[in-house]
């Protein structure tokens, strides 16, 4: 039987290569602290809950939804980008999507034709690369460093590359460094968008995990012209990740592009999640920010015994990650396998998000902080 030769260079999704691990471990009877995927422990909001319970009682709860989504939950979006980002977005601007990650799938094909090239960052969630690939485009790959901010510097991307990209992909704030986009970056960004008719798409998973004294900005603040994309999610700032409910917003004919493929593709989310969903963007602006100050405190713990460690990591104020580097006289590999046998802790090789995150490894900062204090604590200080 053949198979689409498109899958030949592609290999299993890494974070089920890292369950395999983990589970293997687990059934072995060790004690394991994972602190790879960035899956919540936090609970769900009671009123969350109570919305997606209620909803089940309702008349036609079971029917096929819209294909746009709830024009209650789409309008809930709409009330969000203006209370929290005062961007007045309309209806056509709104889509409604099972998880953003369908999306980021979703509007390749939407707005490529096979063959084209697609801008991605590196390190970087490896959908935009992967999904580019499924679809028949190329993805060109664009350095983040350290040294930028963990920011695309646009002047090294060749002329011949841009004439072929109508898409590109950006992540801020970003998965795995932490770095945060600034107002100087999108302007920048944007007028290289507007420059050379590229769709610019922000996945803004982690818009809100911030400092608790931060405001959030978001894409549609600096898109005047309304030209490109960005995609929301429930599920790391409300902890919904199992509801796969998110959302794309911005230029009205991009997004009835991704309308098509969806409508064509899917049948939309299940309308008491979509219930859910309204319930999490009405609650009060204090969850937002005290779901802030939990991240915010592990990650001063965290970083503190790092350094007590000696371990190097990029200094983050976002998401709930730590972009560490790998210790000397140790390979990535070497180092993650040493902290699973040794020490029951499973963490990303930095890897997983492309070769330039060769020597580097991710936490995430998804469990309680005295779990996080007692881990951490159990390395061994690294050599300078």
């Amino acid at each position: 039987m053949k198979i689409n030769n498109r899958l030949s260079d592609l290999s299993e999704y890494h974070f089920k290569k890292i369950d395999d691990i983990k589970n293997k471990a687990i059934s072995d009877r060790k004690k394991i602290i994972d602190l790879s995927i960035g899956d919540p422990d936090l609970p769900v909001n009671s009123k969350i809950t109570d919305a997606l319970i209620e909803a089940l009682k309702g008349e036609k709860y079971n029917n096929y939804p819209p294909y746009d989504g709830l024009i209650e939950l789409r309008k809930a979006v709409i009330k969000y980008y203006n209370d929290v980002y005062n961007v007045c977005l309309n209806l056509d601007e709104v889509i409604i999507l099972i998880g953003s990650k369908e999306g980021i799938n979703n509007i390749i094909p939407a707005v490529c034709d096979i063959g084209d090239c697609v801008i991605v960052p590196e390190p970087a969630y490896p959908v935009y690369s992967i999904c580019s690939k499924l679809w028949g485009c190329v993805p060109y790959v664009v350095p983040l460093t350290q040294n930028n901010g963990y920011l695309p510097r646009l002047d090294i991307i060749p002329k011949v590359i841009v004439n072929k990209c109508k898409l590109m992909f950006i992540n801020y704030p970003n998965n795995p460094t932490g770095a945060v986009a600034t107002k100087e970056f999108y302007n920048n960004i944007i007028k290289f968008t507007y420059d050379n008719n590229i769709v610019l798409c922000n996945d803004s998973a982690y818009n809100e995990i911030i400092k608790a004294d931060k405001e959030p900005i978001s894409l549609m603040q600096y898109d005047k012209l309304r030209k490109n994309v960005e995609f929301g999610t429930l599920s790391k700032t409300y902890n919904m990740t199992g509801y796969r409910i998110g959302y794309a917003v911005g230029n009205a004919k991009v997004i009835n592009a991704l309308l098509k493929i969806k409508s064509n593709c899917d049948s939309g989310q299940f309308i008491p999640v979509q219930k859910a969903a309204i319930a999490a963007l009405n609650l009060e602006r204090d969850y937002v920010h005290n779901i802030r100050k939990t991240y915010d405190e592990r990650r001063e713990i965290a970083k503190s015994i790092l350094l007590e460690k000696n371990i190097k990591f990029f200094d983050t104020e976002a998401t709930f990650y730590l972009w560490c580097r790998t210790p000397k006289n140790y390979t990535t590999s070497e180092y993650c396998e040493e902290l699973l046998i040794n020490h029951g802790i499973v963490v990303t090789p930095g890897n997983v998000f492309g070769k330039i995150g060769y020597d580097y490894f991710r936490i995430a900062l998804t469990k309680d902080k005295l779990i996080i204090e007692e881990t951490l604590k159990s390395l061994k200080k690294c050599g300078d």
